[in-house]
């Protein structure tokens, strides 16, 4: 009986058992369900938020799209006025669905008809804005204004039927699952998904779906993109929505829940209906659960790493940048002082010497700035850049730099130049330096002993010469294995016995890819221990039929320099306007083209140059870009339009020396381009090159001016709290304002744009201290009234003064504060964008205004010494 009741209880016992863990099974089940459930619904709505954001990025890029092609058509139309129906058409050619039209301020239409009542926003468009509009009946419109001048004449818009819409801009194919809509601000359907129905309606119009997309406008307010999962009469969707950034429409839509989590429907009913695998499907979901939070965290691992990546990436461009710019600076002043010795010196050993100096550092210039040309090596985009030059220098220059290095190594080094090459080529002169150098120190370095061999040849076919460089060496030698790793980037050959060798492995890496480049090749041939020779063919252009001769690496060099001691021309039957706002700007022109007697005029502004070419008539009219009233363009413009101006040229002098700006120029109708500051060299040469042929006349060496001593002004000594001293030690200047950065003006930099005269750059500081005070207060009364165009024209003019004397801290700031002007007046600057460029000019100018104060002072100081 005991043992019944015992084997009852035990029976009641387990069933009470299983019927508590069916319960808490049960209940675990669910919670974990919901949790679950809950989760992933999280982790959803992310996913689709993230899609969507995609979406609306693509639909903006469609819009983007046709505002780019009618830009470029406005364009072509602002030249070729007479071809406005030409232009309609191909618009209308290049997309069958819109209709390209043409409207003027009076509301005359060419083209397709539309009516600025139904699109209101059409008339922005004239204000020099481009236009996305809407309207219900008439569809979606987009325009962009076409320019006159400085002002809107038309307005070019291309229209696209209500009935065309989702074809133009449907979204369909970018998820088969969902159901994509564009509507406008007023939440008016614009563009539809395809198969739009009633019941479309009846299920937007659903209360649980008009709740979701009331909490994703809600999120919206804080969030690019957001989506949000809803679950009722129409079943269990995600809706989701984003604003289109650059239009007044948004992107709206719906996915089902099973297209982005069903497969896990089947997981629920396994947990909620089988308890006896329970614990074996709590234990699969679990992993599930493990590998899916694992892969959410590679993702985001992922997007840090590359986060991280772009930040090194840009940390090492700016490094590059940053060292490339201090390396430079004292390679420039060396150059500059280089070129005074070259200039004034008579003696010849200090000439000779001068001139190496002036070799090495002009080729350790060149592969310093090819040092930033790494990561376009990396990416393809290495440009090439080729213009005339002598074969003669280019050895000299090698030959000058590579030879130091085998004589420390007490290496021979022999140089065999065959006598009959043609001397004057053309190509890449920079590249072609820098594969030479990489390879003759590719043999130095791996030779301990013997000698280095370099032999230049080639063929004449026709007008092209196929330049032979034989680099021989008695070095190490190469491995047979290792021929195939030669050329691969960053691969060092037998590191054990190099391992004292310095070098990347790129050198000769760069220098195959740049031979490719230009149509050369290389080629290696090598016994491991006895040595090697790499054998480089380079197809070159003949420019001229002066041959190389008897080339001597030691001989003076003097005569390849000659350019830079003295004015090469004169042109006194010549005359020369110059155009600039700036009185120091014509003043420097003036003085440095002063030696060619031609005949020079200053004009201060685009309407005093206009009256003298009224006047009379110039060979060559050098204007200054950025002036107030009518800039360099417009002066151009009206200039072309005088009567005795069709055979004279018309060159732009401008501080903006970015990529683009020269094409810019001439496009716009000049003859040829200079940027500021210049040098005397620099100035002469474009001179030259655009006067009449007829005009331009040798100077005999006769008439070369004597070469004096270098006789350079003491520069001011630094004494304790910044403050500056004269040569005495006495203080020279004590300011009020104190920077951290306490101005400078190099010398060395002023007499490079002063063509290296004492006494020019004397009188440029002198002019730049008296000038000071006016300038200052024209400012101050531009800063004042806010006049920012008036004010950045104003710190344009700053900016180019200040790098005339050689004070490049005051060039920056300056240049800082110019640029800032230029967001302000910038038609694509957002307002918050303006409004930041007005608070970092007022944050500034007071120490602008006070630098500027002291760097006047300085140069005061300097002249009366």
């Amino acid at each position: 009986m005991n043992s019944r009741i015992s084997k009852l209880g035990l029976s009641q016992k387990a069933f009470i058992e299983i019927i508590i863990l069916t319960i808490i099974l049960f209940i675990t089940g669910n919670i974990l369900q919901n949790q679950i459930s809950r989760k992933l619904n999280d982790a959803a709505e992310e996913s689709v938020s993230q899609m969507t954001a995609d979406m609306a990025q693509l639909a903006d890029e469609r819009f983007m799209r046709y505002i780019s092609t009618l830009k470029a058509a406005s364009i072509y139309l602002e030249q070729h006025e007479e071809q406005k129906n030409n232009i309609l058409e191909a618009i209308n050619q290049e997309n069958v669905y819109g209709r390209a039209g043409v409207m003027d301020y009076e509301g005359n239409i060419t083209g397709a008809v539309v009516s600025k009542h139904d699109f209101p926003k059409l008339l922005r468009a004239f204000q020099g804005n481009n236009v996305v509009d809407y309207h219900t009946d008439g569809g979606i419109i987009v325009a962009v204004p076409v320019y006159y001048g400085d002002n809107v004449r038309y307005v070019l818009y291309q229209i696209f039927p209500r009935g065309n819409l989702t074809k133009v801009f449907g979204l369909a194919d970018y998820n088969p699952y969902s159901r994509i809509m564009i509507q406008y601000k007023d939440g008016s359907l614009a563009v539809p998904y395809e198969n739009f129905s009633t019941k479309d309606h009846e299920f937007w119009d659903d209360q649980e779906i008009k709740a979701g997309m009331v909490e994703v406008h809600s999120r919206l307010e804080t969030s690019k993109a957001a989506a949000v999962y809803t679950e009722g009469s129409k079943g269990k969707y995600y809706v989701f929505g984003a604003d289109l950034p650059q239009t007044d429409f948004s992107l709206v839509g719906y996915i089902p829940w099973s297209a982005v989590a069903g497969r896990i429907n089947s997981v629920y009913q396994m947990v909620q209906w089988v308890f006896t695998l329970m614990l074996l499907l709590f234990a699969c979901v679990s992993i599930y659960l493990f590998m899916a939070q694992t892969k959410v965290a590679e993702n985001e691992a992922l997007k840090k790493a590359r986060q991280a990546a772009d930040d090194a990436n840009r940390a090492k461009s700016q490094f590059l940048a940053n060292m490339s710019h201090e390396i430079r600076t004292p390679l420039n002043a060396i150059n500059g002082m280089d070129e005074m010795i070259l200039r004034r010196s008579r003696d010849m050993d200090i000439r000779r010497y001068a001139s190496n100096i002036h070799s090495a550092s002009t080729a350790l210039l060149g592969i310093i700035n090819e040092i930033l040309d790494f990561s376009k090596i990396e990416s393809g985009r290495m440009e090439l850049v080729t213009a005339k030059y002598s074969l003669r220098v280019l050895l000299k220059e090698v030959v000058t730099l590579v030879g130091f290095r085998a004589k420390a190594k007490q290496l021979e080094f022999i140089i065999n130049v065959d006598a009959d090459l043609p001397n004057e080529l053309y190509g890449d002169v920079g590249r072609i330096r820098q594969i030479l150098i990489n390879v003759i120190n590719n043999a130095i370095k791996y030779t301990d002993e013997g000698t280095v061999t370099f032999d230049v040849g080639g063929d004449i076919v026709e007008d092209i010469l196929n330049l032979k460089l034989v680099v021989t060496d008695t070095g190490i030698g190469i491995k047979p294995e290792d021929m195939e790793k030669l050329f691969k980037d960053f691969e060092r050959l037998d590191i054990q016995k190099n391992c004292k060798v310095e070098g990347t492995g790129l050198g000769l890496a760069i220098t195959h890819r740049l031979l490719t480049m230009m149509g050369g090749a290389v080629n290696v041939s090598s016994i491991y221990g006895e040595g090697s020779t790499f054998t480089i063919e380079l197809p070159q252009k003949i420019m001229g039929a002066e041959v190389i001769g008897d080339f001597d690496a030691d001989q003076d060099i003097e005569e390849e320099l000659e350019d830079v001691v003295a004015t090469s021309f004169t042109a006194p039957e010549a005359s020369i306007l110059i155009v600039d706002d700036n009185e120091m700007n014509c003043f420097v022109a003036t003085c440095m083209l002063s030696d060619t007697k031609a005949k020079l005029t200053v004009a201060h502004s685009g309407s005093e140059a206009l009256e003298f070419l009224k006047k009379e008539s110039f060979h060559l009219v050098m204007t200054d870009y950025m002036m107030p009233g009518m800039d360099g363009i417009a002066t151009l413009k009206e200039a072309k339009k005088i009567k005795g101006t069709e055979n004279t040229r018309f060159v732009i002098l401008t501080a903006t020396a970015l990529a683009g700006v020269r094409e810019k120029f001439l496009s716009e109708g000049f003859d040829d381009y200079l940027s500021k500051p210049m040098t005397g060299k620099q100035l002469e040469t474009v001179v030259k090159r655009n006067l009449p042929a007829e005009l331009v006349h040798p100077v005999v060496e006769s008439e070369a001016k004597g070469v004096e001593e270098v006789k350079a002004l003491d520069e001011p000594k630094t004494v304790e709290n910044g403050a500056l001293a004269d040569k005495r030690g006495e203080i020279v200047h004590d300011s009020t304002f104190v920077d951290r950065r306490m101005p400078r003006i190099d010398m060395s930099v002023g007499l490079k744009y002063c063509n290296n005269s004492d006494n020019l750059y004397k009188r440029v500081l002198e002019m730049f201290s008296k000038l000071s005070e006016a300038n200052i207060e024209d400012m101050e009364k531009s800063f004042g009234a806010e006049k920012w165009d008036a004010y950045r024209i104003k710190v344009h003019a700053l900016k180019s003064g200040a790098l005339n004397i050689g004070c490049n801290l005051l060039h920056e700031m300056a240049k800082e504060q110019e640029q800032a002007g230029k967001e302000y007046i910038s038609e694509e600057s957002t307002e918050i964008q303006r409004i930041k460029a007005v608070e970092y000019m007022k944050q500034h100018h007071e120490e602008l205004m006070a630098m500027y104060r002291h760097v006047a002072q300085m140069a005061r100081d300097m002249t009366e010494e």
